[in-house]
């Protein structure tokens, strides 16, 4: 059984609307980038490969990171300095437990006494304690909620957030995009970023990096060690394994490297002489995304029409609501479900047709795994309901609430589960309960798999060739 990812969110302070849960961990080498605002990514078509094929080296993808928290549309507070005196300690600490009280999403708190958290609180900070220590019990008393989505960032985790997503969409590392196999004590590379130390070794999706600099990079106790990140201009050798191969010592300069959100894709053949095309879509976090699906469709379908298309969502952990409603409006139009909260309110989710290729009409296989969680799994989920796509691969985690934003006074912000999706066609599912069970269930670890060694990959081919 694999090991639920532990996910870290990256705050977007302008509150646009971003599904649950967090971003893959991607080890201090892979900061999230923010929206980018002009894509610059150029689309250089990757090798067509028929499945027979074993290209002499794989492809690199590109890489991506995520978001999640869903916001409301709140005005931002001009943050104040931080509480000092017990007055404003327990003024702000029941500002926060009264949000929960009367915005969390489920009426039960998910099974916890909520009056008994306030009283054990309330009596934690009668003893005083520092403003350090005040922002560290808040927390400590939102994760009692034990939903895996609500989170609480102190003033601080904000402005460094905000630098993040205001300033830079660069950073000093290697260049990949991982998430940690805890279990097998090694991380996987989702996707190296594009023209960065990384891409340049060799280093592909699927790769495994077992060590840094000799020492593995998960430790006994399980936890993911910071060694990929340094100073500019520093080396730094991984031992790294691709699927299948031995282990090998890859030497690299650590450097400023570009973190934006290109989309990989490939045109295979299958063996029925079907043109499919296939896209890796690992985020809806940046605002081009869904711009860079339709130029990816548009090279793809230049010189020819597709007779299918492959949307692997495996490594996705969602994002915007926008973008994710931009992406799904190549595919499938009209009302997609609605949104409701613990009172019963309701918010449609629609969409309007974008034509690119042929894809309102392309058949749809979609690939989803442990992986693919919050819009990820919303859009796989629309996708199937609505008959659009056959899903293949394993059962999701089931991440599927919406998180809304409450910023207080001081500067800090609560993310809180307010509300959860109703799909249009079987409103009876409750995805967070049942995760987006697949058409055909497939084991596909991520770690496990290449480009061209993936059961996914072939199952589907059978599915284009005799559909």
């Amino acid at each position: 059984m694999k090991t639920k990812p532990f996910f870290l969110i990256v705050l977007l302070w302008i509150f646009l609307s971003l599904a649950c849960n967090f971003p893959l961990t991607e080890l201090v080498a892979t900061p999230t980038p923010p929206p980018t605002s002009t894509p610059t990514e150029t689309f250089t078509p990757l090798p067509t490969l028929t499945p027979t094929e074993t290209p002499t080296s794989t492809p690199s993808p590109t890489p991506t990171q995520t978001f999640t928290p869903t916001v409301t549309p709140t005005d931002t507070p001009t943050p104040t300095q931080a509480p000092t005196t017990s007055p404003q300690k327990f003024a702000l600490f029941e500002e926060i437990w009264k949000t929960v009280k009367e915005q969390y999403i489920y009426e039960d708190y998910n099974g916890v006494n909520w009056l008994a958290v306030y009283q054990e609180f309330f009596a934690r900070l009668s003893l005083g304690v520092s403003p350090k220590d005040f922002y560290q019990a808040m927390k400590e008393m939102i994760d009692r909620l034990k939903d895996d989505h609500s989170v609480y960032f102190s003033p601080r985790e904000v402005e460094e957030q905000l630098m993040v997503y205001e300033g830079e969409k660069n950073y000093v590392g290697i260049g990949v995009f991982t998430v940690p196999v805890i279990e097998k004590r090694y991380i996987t590379v989702i996707l190296p970023f594009r023209d960065s130390p990384a891409e340049r070794a060799g280093i592909q999706a699927h790769d495994r990096i077992l060590a840094v600099n000799g020492q593995p990079i998960i430790d006994e106790e399980g936890n993911v060690l910071d060694l990929l990140s340094g100073e500019e201009g520093t080396y730094v050798t991984l031992t790294v394994q691709t699927p299948g191969g031995e282990p090998r010592y890859v030497s690299l300069r650590r450097e400023r490297v570009d973190a934006s959100i290109p989309i990989p894709y490939h045109v295979f053949s299958t063996p029925g002489g079907k043109r499919i095309g296939y896209l890796l879509v690992v985020s809806f976090a940046d605002s081009n995304v869904d711009e860079r699906v339709g130029k990816a469709m548009k090279k793809m379908t230049a010189d020819a029409p597709l007779d299918g298309l492959i949307i692997d969502l495996r490594a996705n952990q969602g994002g915007e609501y926008t973008t994710a409603s931009n992406f799904l409006s190549y595919f499938t139009s009209g009302k997609l479900g609605y949104f409701t909260n613990r009172y019963g309110k309701k918010r449609r989710w629609s969409v309007s047709p974008k034509n690119v290729g042929g894809s309102q009409s392309l058949p749809l296989v979609v690939f989803v795994g442990d992986y693919t969680v919050s819009f990820g799994e919303m859009v796989a989920g629309v996708l199937q309901d609505r008959g659009r796509a056959y899903l293949i691969g394993e059962i999701t985690e089931g991440n599927v609430e919406l998180l809304w934003g409450y910023p207080f006074k001081d500067g800090s912000v609560l993310f809180l589960a307010h509300e959860r999706f109703v799909p249009a066609n079987r409103p009876e599912q409750d995805w967070e309960a049942t995760g987006i069970i697949p058409d055909l269930v497939v084991p596909t670890d991520w770690d496990e798999i290449t480009l061209t060694q993936d059961l996914a990959l072939e199952v589907a081919f059978v599915y284009f060739d005799t559909h």
